[in-house]
Parts: C-alpha cells; sequence; structure tokens
C-alpha cells in the first residue's frame, strides 16, 4: 500500500502528460498524422530502400535514387542486430507520432527533477514548462523526428548520470546506458553531440567538487561506471555507429581533396555553411519574447495593422485579409526562419530567479552550459569564439545551423528554474532574502520587458532582407514602411505580453512565500500560468491544419504527367534530372533514380562534381534549348551529364520530359587512360572531355592500367542484366581486354566487383565513377555492396545488446528479490 501510495504522484503526472499531449494533438485521435517538410523529404529520398527492404531479408544499403547513388547510412535505417529496440520503437507501433517522443520528454524531465529532489507536482509542472518549448512544436510540425526524439531523451541520460555521481552506481549505471543507447538510436548526430557538452560540465564539476573533498577516488569510480556504460551503449550500436563514421568521412562533413581557394574550408562542412544561420544578441531574447524579431518569414497580420488598412483601402478587405494572411514579418539575420525559439517568458524568469536561489555545485555547471550555448548560437556575430570552436574543437565542424545548440541552453535554463522553485517551496530563504532576490529577478525580466515594450527600436530598425525583394516585386515604399511599423507593434505587443506573465509569476511567488496561498493552489495557477504563455505562441506554428489523413501522408508525391511517360521506359537503371531545384528536391527520388537529391550528408566529391560540372553543364543545356539548337548538338556537349546515364530531363512535371539522344548507358569501353596528378587536375580534366574514348585516372589507381595499351571493341559489348539497390549483374563480351566504365559512384567501403565470381580490383575513375579492366571473351560482371562496417558491426552489437539484457534483468532480478521475497 505504501508502495502505491509513493507510486500515485508519478502515475497523476503521466496520465496528465498524455492528456496535454492529446488536447494539443486531437488529430491523433481520429487517426491523422503531421505531414512535415522533412518528412515529405525523407520518404522521397528512402524510397527505394524502404520497397527493397519491405520485400528482402536483408537491408537496402546503397540507393541509387539520388545523388548518382549512395549508402543509405542516413537515408534509410538499415535491419541492424540489436537486441535493445529503442522505447520510441516499442512505442511507436501503438501510438502515432509525436505522442511517443513527446511522452518520453515529459517523464524524462519529471524524473530528472525527481532525482534532484523536486516535489513530484512541481516536478511535473517543470515538465510540461520545459517541453512546452516552441523549439519542439517546430521540430514537430517541420518534420525533424530523428531531432525531436533526440531531445527528449536528453534529461533520461542525465538523470543516470546525476544518480551514479549521487552514489546511487548501478541503478544510474543502466538508467545512463539505456538512454545513451536511445540517443544513439535516434540517428542525430548533431543533437548528441551538443549532449556531450553538458556531460563534460557535469563531469568536470564533479572532478573539481571531489579535489575539494578529497573523494578523487570515489570520482573515478563513478566515471569508471560512466565509461562501462558508453562502451556497451556504443558496442550495442556498433554496426550503425561504425557505417555512420566511415561514411562521413567521405561526405561533405568531411575533408576535400581539393585545393582550398581561401580560409572558408575547415576540414568539415565549409564556415560560411556552418555560420549561416546564426543569432544575432536581440534574435537571441526571443527565448524570452517569442516575435522581438517579427516570428516567421510568413506570419499573418491582423486587421489592425497598418498593411491591412492600406491595402483595404486600396483593394478592398477581402484582398487585404487573403494578402495579409502569409506576410514576411521577420526581419532578423538568418536567411530562413520558421518560428522563433520561445522558451517562455515564465521558463526565463524562473531561470534568472534560480541564478539567485539555487547554490552548490549543479548551479556552476548548469550556469556554464547556459553561458557556452548561448554565445554559440551567436555564429557569426560572435566570430572570436565560433571560429576558435570550429578549427580547435573535435567535430564541431562537421554542423551547420549553429544556432541549434539553444537546445541544451533552455535545458539547462528550465532545470535551472525549477531547481530554484524547489528551494522556494522548501522555504529555504528567510522572507528578506526572498523578497530580495525575487525582486532582483523581476528587475531584470520585467523590466528588460518593458523597457522594449516603450522603446522597441532598441533592437533594430526593423528593416529586413526580405523589403528589397518586396520592392522588386512592386511593393510601393508606403506599404514597405507599413510593414515595419507593424514589426515595431508586433514586439511592443510580444514585450508587454512578457511583462505581464512575469508580473503575474513573481506575484503568485510572493503571495505562495507570504503563506497568501496554498502550496497546491500555487502549483495549479502556475499550471495555468504556463499553458497560457505557451499554448498560443505553439499554435501560430503547430496546430490541426498541419494534420492530414494517414494515407495521404504516407504518400507525399503524386505521379505527375513526366513521371508517368518516364515510368514508361522499363530499362534496368537510367538517371533523371529535374531543372527545378535539383539539389534540394527529394520528389524525384521518389519516383526515379536521380542524379540531384536532397541530403545534408551526400558525398563530398559528388558535391565538388555538382559545383565544378553539373551545374555549369545545366544552365548551358538550357541556354541551349532556349537558343533552339538540335537537341543532339545540345546534349553531345554535356560531358559529365552523359556520364551519370541521364536518360530524362524534366522541365515542366505536367508536360513530357526531354530524352537525352546521347546518355553513354550503364557501361561502355574506353580506349584511352588520362593520369593526373591529384583531385585539383582530376576535376579539371572533366573539362570538355569526351568520356566516351578517355577516362580521367587518379595516379593513385595508375597500377591496375600500367603497361596496358587499350583498343576500343567496337564489336564488343556491355549489358546491364541484373539490378538491385546492392547487386549489379552485367553480361560481358569483348575481343581483347578493355578498360570499362561504369557509370555507378564509386565508394570503396563496401563496393566488390567480380568476374565470373572471382573478385577483383576495381578503380575510380572520372572523378567519381568505377572502373575495371576486363580480359577478352565472355564473362558475368557483378558488383556487390558488402561493408565490413555493416556486417562485422551487427556480431558486436548483436553480443553487445545481449550482455546489457542480461545485466538489466539480473539487476532487477536481484531488487526484487532483496524487497519483495
Amino acid at each position: 500500500m505504501e508502495t502505491i501510495k509513493k507510486a500515485l504522484p508519478s502515475i497523476i503526472a503521466i496520465l496528465v502528460f498524455i492528456i496535454v499531449i492529446y488536447a494539443y494533438f486531437p488529430p491523433l485521435l481520429n487517426g491523422e498524422r503531421i505531414s512535415g517538410t522533412d518528412s515529405k523529404t525523407s520518404r522521397g529520398m528512402s524510397k527505394e530502400a524502404g520497397d527493397y527492404n519491405k520485400t528482402h531479408k536483408e537491408s537496402a544499403l546503397w540507393t541509387n535514387s539520388m545523388f548518382g547513388g549512395m549508402p543509405t547510412t542516413f537515408i534509410a535505417s538499415p535491419k541492424y542486430q540489436n537486441l535493445v529496440p529503442t522505447l520510441h520503437k516499442l512505442l511507436g507501433k501503438i501510438v502515432a507520432y509525436p505522442f511517443v517522443s513527446f511522452l518520453i520528454g515529459l517523464i524524462g524531465f519529471y524524473i530528472l527533477l525527481l532525482v534532484f529532489g523536486v516535489n513530484p507536482w512541481i516536478a511535473m509542472m517543470g515538465s510540461i514548462a520545459y517541453n512546452m518549448c516552441t523549439i519542439n512544436f517546430i521540430l514537430i510540425s517541420t518534420g525533424h523526428n530523428n531531432k525531436f526524439l533526440a531531445i527528449s531523451v536528453f534529461p533520461w541520460l542525465i538523470a543516470g548520470i546525476v544518480l551514479v555521481f549521487k552514489k546511487k552506481r548501478i541503478l544510474g549505471g543502466i538508467l545512463f546506458t539505456l538512454a545513451l543507447c536511445w540517443e544513439l538510436g535516434s540517428s542525430h548526430v548533431q543533437m548528441t553531440y551538443y549532449l556531450i557538452y553538458v556531460c563534460v560540465a557535469i563531469v568536470i564539476t564533479e572532478f573539481i567538487v571531489s579535489i575539494k573533498q578529497k573523494e578523487v577516488k570515489r570520482f573515478l569510480g563513478d566515471c569508471a561506471i560512466l565509461f562501462v556504460g558508453v562502451i556497451l551503449a556504443v558496442s550495442t550500436y556498433a554496426g550503425k555507429m561504425w557505417s555512420e563514421y566511415e561514411y562521413s568521412k567521405y561526405t561533405i562533413r568531411g575533408g576535400s581533396e581539393l585545393t582550398p581557394k581561401d580560409n572558408n574550408s575547415t576540414g568539415g562542412l565549409d564556415r560560411d555553411y556552418i555560420l549561416s544561420y546564426s543569432y544575432d544578441v536581440g534574435e537571441a531574447l526571443s527565448a524570452f519574447i517569442p516575435r522581438i524579431k517579427g516570428g516567421s518569414m510568413m506570419e499573418p497580420l491582423s486587421e489592425d495593422s497598418e498593411v491591412f488598412k492600406i491595402i483595404a483601402k486600396s483593394q478592398g478587405r477581402p484582398s487585404a485579409r487573403k494578402i495579409c494572411k502569409r506576410l514576411p514579418v521577420y526581419w532578423g539575420s538568418q536567411p530562413i526562419v520558421g518560428a522563433p525559439f520561445y522558451f517562455g517568458a515564465v521558463l526565463c524568469f524562473l531561470f534568472v530567479l534560480g541564478l539567485f536561489v539555487v547554490k552548490g555545485k549543479n548551479k556552476w555547471w548548469i550556469v556554464s552550459i547556459v553561458i557556452v550555448s548561448f554565445l554559440l548560437s551567436l555564429g557569426k556575430n560572435f566570430s572570436l569564439l565560433s571560429n576558435f570552436f570550429i578549427d580547435y574543437v573535435l567535430l564541431y565542424n562537421k554542423f551547420r545551423d549553429v544556432k541549434n545548440i539553444v537546445v541544451i541552453q533552455v535545458f539547462a535554463m528550465g532545470l535551472l528554474g525549477v531547481l530554484g522553485l524547489k528551494e522556494i517551496f522548501e522555504r529555504k530563504l528567510s522572507d528578506k532574502e526572498f523578497k530580495k532576490k525575487l525582486g532582483y529577478a523581476f528587475a531584470i525580466t520585467g523590466g528588460l520587458a518593458l523597457i522594449l515594450a516603450v522603446i522597441p527600436g532598441l533592437v533594430g530598425n526593423f528593416t529586413g532582407s526580405s523589403d528589397a525583394q518586396l520592392a522588386a516585386s512592386g511593393w510601393p515604399q508606403q506599404l514597405i514602411d507599413a510593414l515595419q511599423m507593424d514589426r515595431e507593434s508586433i514586439l511592443r505587443a510580444d514585450a508587454f505580453r512578457s511583462f505581464i506573465f512575469v508580473s503575474i509569476a513573481a506575484l503568485v511567488l510572493w503571495a505562495h512565500y507570504m503563506k497568501k496561498i496554498k502550496g497546491q493552489w500555487a502549483v495549479i495557477i502556475w499550471a495555468i500560468l504556463i499553458f497560457a504563455d505557451m499554448w498560443p505562441v505553439n499554435k501560430r506554428y503547430l496546430n490541426n491544419d498541419d494534420f492530414s489523413p494517414a494515407k495521404e501522408v504516407s504518400m507525399p508525391f503524386k505521379k505527375q504527367k513526366a513521371d508517368i511517360e518516364i515510368l514508361k521506359d522499363k530499362d534496368l537503371s537510367y538517371r533523371v534530372l529535374t531543372l527545378q531545384n535539383p539539389f534540394q528536391d527529394a520528389r524525384t527520388s521518389y519516383f526515379h533514380k536521380s542524379i540531384g537529391g536532397y541530403h545534408a550528408a551526400k558525398l563530398r566529391r559528388y558535391q565538388e562534381l555538382i559545383e565544378h560540372h553539373i551545374s555549369p553543364e545545366m544552365q548551358q543545356m538550357v541556354k541551349g534549348l532556349r537558343s533552339r539548337v538540335s537537341i543532339d548538338s545540345v546534349f553531345s556537349a554535356l560531358p559529365v551529364i552523359n556520364m551519370l546515364n541521364t536518360r530524362y530531363i524534366i522541365y515542366d512535371l505536367n508536360r513530357p520530359p526531354l530524352r537525352n539522344p546521347v546518355p553513354l548507358g550503364n557501361a561502355w569501353f574506353v580506349g584511352k587512360a588520362k593520369i593526373v596528378e591529384n583531385a585539383d587536375e582530376e576535376i579539371a580534366a572533366l573539362n570538355g572531355f569526351d568520356p566516351d574514348s578517355v577516362a580521367i585516372v587518379d595516379q593513385r589507381f595508375a597500377k591496375y592500367i600500367e603497361g596496358k595499351n587499350f583498343t576500343k571493341d567496337l564489336a564488343g559489348s556491355i549489358t546491364l542484366t541484373e539490378y538491385q539497390p546492392n547487386y549489379l549483374k552485367y553480361a560481358y563480351q569483348a575481343a581483347s581486354e578493355q578498360l570499362t566504365v561504369f557509370s555507378e559512384i564509386y565508394y570503396d567501403k563496401g563496393w566488390k566487383a567480380f568476374i565470373d565470381g572471382q573478385e577483383v580490383p576495381h578503380f575510380r575513375v572520372d572523378y567519381v565513377l568505377r572502373a575495371m579492366v576486363i580480359p577478352p571473351g565472355k564473362h558475368t560482371i557483378e558488383f556487390k555492396f558488402e561493408p565490413r562496417s555493416y556486417y562485422l558491426g551487427n556480431k558486436i552489437s548483436l553480443v553487445s545488446s545481449f550482455l546489457l539484457l542480461l545485466l538489466i534483468v539480473g539487476y532487477f532480478g536481484y531488487e526484487i528479490k532483496r524487497r519483495f521475497l
């Protein structure tokens, strides 16, 4: 009975969490799903691999549906032999996204607060306040499912670490290890990387404390438990992580072999690309005042707005309503913004209060995380620190959109804020001390909000980069001036709104501490305050309109006339190029094998091929077609597009595609090899070369053709006879030895070549393609994709996950026997 009584608050908390989720997402009860843009993109890029996985026991580890061909490591999760499936996958079979990820986050932060000794009712409200942060709803609406899941697991893992350092080593170690497994299973390396910063801050803090308390031996023992947990979790996901690590070195996040032309190259992503989405100091305050920089690129304006009044006067109210539904109200420095990252006025106030109220070691690692993440989110606007991290901090140059690091900022702020509440509700301050610190917190947060409400021009002149575009599209200056006035009005309104919430929050705390209201009523008022603060803001960016029927979401793209015509071609393999934003497009990949696509981890060499040759050839093609030169002449002058076996060009989805009359096909013979010294010479040699006659060979592969003279056998042939994502089979016939080029992307970490069943070497030519020297006669040529990282890693994963399960079962078996038997 006592056990049930203790568990009752947690049971109620979980029920409240479930009610909150369904209250915010009622379409889930009708079986509807969110169709985010990134979800659609993911379905497009993974379609070929997904279809294959449904009908085969083995996984499609390679796909030709994007960028000519690439591993599916980050596209469609291969079948890893892991006996510890993530909690997300287990529950995901019962209820739909985003229910599971949201519930994981709510329960996780609740557990973390309990670990810190917070009252269960305050912990419940604290978890809701943290998880209602607008960032989560932005991720859900855009379809960043893995990122949202990774963030949801944060508090579970931190709770495990804290338990270990609280001398509950076994329970903490198990929770830490399981949470790390779930985190790694989320497949969002960038979020996991930021989580490591939090872990490092905690460990450093504990190390300093252990020195002061002369308990270094105890500290090392705790670290040993965590180290074993890391080894178990990593080895449990060995197949996945090994494959990802191996592939990442060859992507745009790895280094380039081309000589850098400026300091923009970092050995990872280009510096400008990393820093393109940076906060300025003003926009960083959107954590406290949501639309301090206007909100999003497409915000609605009310009928009280200046823009509405002017348009209504000239074009009528119906036209004004239509135009004012979606306007570029955002005026910050980022290129694209879907919504502000609003933490909540109440949460920010609690954080500032926590700075004054909370004492002890936890305060300092929490504050350090807030400071570091805030400064790094400024990116190019605090270049001294950002460039230091890019140049010297391990892996920092592998990730873009630096402002995303605020995910650990809001985590730390939420945690300190609730710990401050804990101190106050436990009455650890004198009345005088409480009033003084409450006054400080109110003066800082309420004062800032009030100042910006009165003097909004302190954060800028309300001019956005979109204003020039509006002027170019025909907007008169009077209308642009009106838009800037509306931006100012929005800032005033939201700043005053934050002031109101801070004032009420401070008043409730004062009333409780002065015993004007009881604790349970204070918690209820806090709950109402949190929902009143966060609910309306989040509903601007994710609401019932974002849901669609499940069947519609599962089929994100519909065949158009161009697709139907192309799909009539039943040849085993050829490629398609769309002229409509081809390298930010997953739609073409959904139906065809594309030389374009959309992915943040494409092969580096292919990206360089796009920049140096494919994009220029596309421009040349369009120019030639417009000048009405013969199609044969136009396409004959496109060597790289032809060597990629690009058979169809989509220029209008509602019209039949153009057919390239001269693609080189799946494979062909060449009579000459041109050896070059390095990547610079190799990519330059593709300018105007004839891929049907010559192969460009890096000197590293010269050994495969040394001493050989080739004569192209015009009577010979090589034909693709079988195609699977992981397997290619060709029938070959020639009277003499042939240097054969295959229109397949070279990737030596898994692709193996065979002649009549015997493995033979193959090598790279033409910067990205494969080649072989094939003897005369009739032969069967095969390519098999068998990456060692996947197959050996899977065996390690199977053994490690089995050991982890044994450890968990053993521990809980022992606890049950000790407590109940």
